[in-house]
């Protein structure tokens, strides 16, 4: 694991997007404190930020942007149309004090809340309630997996 003290520093997102070859697509995820609560101008400052790079450096590479912070993801949406916004959940697997993060359910009823393109999955959340790869499904929603079981 990566130790701020010790190693060497990470790229910026600028230096990724210059660095890599133009052909291979990025998902930023877009990470945010779960012990912190965000007002809306901090969470749009943050993320005008992270669109300025982008907007600039990404040229034509596929984009998406993923966040488990549910109001990082739907203010995304809201800031731009161009790259698509998925939330990331884990699905059920742990328990969080927003329950717009605790199911599949949950996650559908935000994404088409907020308009986002998709879900993106602790993948055991999927095996454990099949049913709602149907609700998604109909929600006309993407639906990626993560972890172990993938």
């Amino acid at each position: 694991m990566w130790d701020v003290r010790s190693d060497e520093p990470l790229c910026t997102l600028r230096e990724a997007f210059e660095g890599v070859d133009a052909r291979v697509g990025f998902n930023v995820e877009l990470k945010f404190d779960d012990d912190l609560d965000y007002q809306e101008e901090e969470l749009a400052g943050v993320l005008q930020a992270i669109l300025k790079v982008v907007f600039e450096h990404a040229k034509d590479r596929p984009v998406i942007f993923s966040s488990f912070q549910p109001d990082a993801a739907q203010l995304m949406r809201k800031l731009q149309d161009q790259y698509p916004v998925y939330f990331l959940t884990v699905g059920g697997t742990q328990i969080h004090a927003d329950a717009r993060r605790n199911s599949l359910e949950e996650a559908v009823r935000l994404c088409r809340a907020g308009g986002l393109q998709g879900i993106v999955s602790e993948a055991r959340a999927v095996f454990r309630h099949p049913s709602a790869v149907a609700r998604v499904k109909e929600s006309d929603l993407s639906l990626l997996t993560y972890g172990q079981l993938k």
